[in-house]
């Protein structure tokens, strides 16, 4: 208990020492967030001018708004930074500095995470109320499915950050861990819900959507919040993203312990 106590202490630490650093450059940082909008904004006037003709996949207009409005705060709060900064760290070498210090160095990387969307949130919030009250969304309050969502958005937050660290550890062994990283990202978009709600992906791409984890990192609560998903259908997908969390931490311990000796090894 007292080690973990020290642990979640140091970890703090950390993160007011992010905060505080991007904190005085936070208007880069409200910028990047509103670059990381301009996407889900782009797609919501798509669709809702397809959705004037009559709703699309079940969607009217109001539905997508309140999708895409959804999915930019989804989307800034699971998006994990930290998935480029670590190779980079790696790269230039102050990955060993992390290793000398009494804490595990993926306290870093969540540290970066944490700050960052400490700082970048607020920003996202206030843009979507904005935008939230020019365009009013279609919108239904259920306790149970705000329930369910929060939950949901959990488990992504943890599923993406902790696939993206893994995928940023390759640069233990590779300088080309960016080109995986980037393929994870292009993955998200076409079948995270990003692009188009899953909902309304042809069938075979709906079915590789339905079992890879790039819906459950930030369509899935999306589809929880709006109530369009029937019970059997939530629980199917909370097993999807429970599994696919458990294998990705899985999957990290198995690259940390080979890709650490290697980095000893050759590093001296």
């Amino acid at each position: 208990m007292t080690l973990q106590r020290m642990n979640l202490r140091g970890g703090w630490a950390l993160v007011r020492k992010s905060l505080f650093r991007y904190m005085a450059g936070r208007g880069f940082f409200w910028t990047l967030a509103l670059g990381w909008m301009m996407g889900p904004l782009v797609y919501m006037f798509v669709w809702t001018t397809a959705a004037r003709q009559g709703a699309a996949g079940g969607f009217a207009r109001g539905d997508f708004v309140l999708y895409y409005l959804c999915l930019i705060l989804v989307n800034q709060f699971t998006y994990p930074v930290s998935n480029w900064t670590v190779g980079d760290i790696i790269r230039v070498g102050g990955f060993s500095a992390w290793l000398l210090r009494p804490l595990p160095p993926i306290y870093e990387a969540i540290a970066t995470d944490v700050a960052t969307k400490m700082v970048c949130m607020p920003f996202s919030l206030a843009v979507v109320a904005v935008l939230g009250l020019v365009l009013r969304p279609t919108f239904v309050f259920s306790w149970p499915a705000a329930l369910a969502f929060v939950l949901a958005l959990l488990l992504a937050l943890a599923l993406r950050f902790t696939l993206a660290y893994v995928l940023a550890l390759v640069a233990l062994w590779s300088q080309r861990a960016d080109a995986l990283l980037g393929l994870n990202d292009t993955f998200l978009f076409l079948l995270g819900g990003q692009v188009a709600p899953t909902a309304l992906l042809p069938g075979v791409l709906h079915g590789i959507a339905t079992v890879l984890p790039y819906r459950y990192m930030i369509g899935f609560p999306i589809e929880l919040l709006m109530g369009r998903l029937s019970r059997a259908e939530m629980v199917v997908g909370f097993a999807w993203q429970v599994g696919w969390l458990a294998a990705a931490v899985l999957l990290h311990q198995f690259v940390w312990r080979r890709g650490i000796r290697r980095y000893v090894a050759v590093g001296g």
